[in-house]
């Protein structure tokens, strides 16, 4: 009887979670999996309620939890959405070119130089917190302006997130964004991005491309876009040259 008692003190007490919780997270993974894609309305609370059998105060909770976390967004009279990239969308153009504040942006084209699956790479498994020995898609693109390269990118994506996203035309990746690409066909938007930005010399690719010399200084930016729960889809690098037009950020 006393060793039966002890065991029972010895047992953790496991705290229920709360039902707030349990249908944000209903709903939460049903944007993760597709079934509510960016721009998709969520039902009303009194029928998300009805639907869970909850009252209709644990569903406007759980609502404003993911409004507040950025999964969803409200139109006043209209209902609430789910949330796509949650960046303003001008400062998703990443490069954008001009000599000074008053000046008209340059307009860049953009040219697919490849995309290819690799083995995995220590640094870049790293960042996108998959395991070391997961493969990578790596894609190349040169932005001109006119004629002259004046950008040249490397993202790195795991492969396990974009199943097929070699198959894609490449003039789908020259007409749109790859943040809008990635949105639109695999329903992840970004959420936010971290970047760090220093001058260094062009890796012997890099200066090939942009037609500069191994010793020609060049902006360099190391990116990283996360999606939903704070998951990093994209490490980015980017080589700029900036001689004679400056790169624009408008946050």
């Amino acid at each position: 009887m006393i060793q039966r008692q002890r065991q029972t003190r010895n047992v953790k007490k496991v705290k229920p979670i709360p039902r707030y919780y349990r249908l944000q997270d209903i709903i939460l993974r049903n944007i993760e999996r597709g079934s509510l894609s960016p721009g998709s309305s969520i039902p009303p609370e009194r029928r998300l309620a009805e639907s869970y059998s909850v009252s209709i105060g644990t569903a406007k909770k759980a609502i404003l939890n993911l409004v507040n976390e950025g999964y969803l967004y409200r139109i006043q009279g209209k209902g609430t959405f789910v949330a796509g990239t949650t960046l303003r969308r001008d400062s998703l153009r990443y490069y954008r070119f001009l000599g000074k504040f008053e000046d008209k942006e340059k307009d860049l084209s953009v040219h697919l130089a490849g995309i290819r699956k690799i083995s995995s790479l220590n640094t870049v498994n790293s960042y996108l917190r998959i395991r070391p020995t997961q493969k990578l898609f790596e894609l190349k693109r040169i932005f001109f302006s006119k004629e002259t390269p004046v950008v040249f990118v490397v993202s790195y994506l795991p492969v396990i997130l974009f199943p097929g996203i070699d198959a894609i035309p490449v003039s789908h990746f020259e007409q749109k964004t790859l943040y809008g690409t990635i949105e639109e066909k695999f329903g992840l938007p970004t959420i936010y991005n971290q970047e760090l930005i220093g001058a260094r010399f062009p890796s012997a690719e890099a200066a090939r491309l942009l037609k500069i010399g191994k010793k020609h200084p060049i902006l360099f930016i190391e990116m990283l876009a996360f999606t939903y729960r704070n998951r990093p889809y994209e490490y980015r690098r980017a080589y700029c040259l900036t001689d004679s037009q400056k790169i624009f950020r408008h946050y």
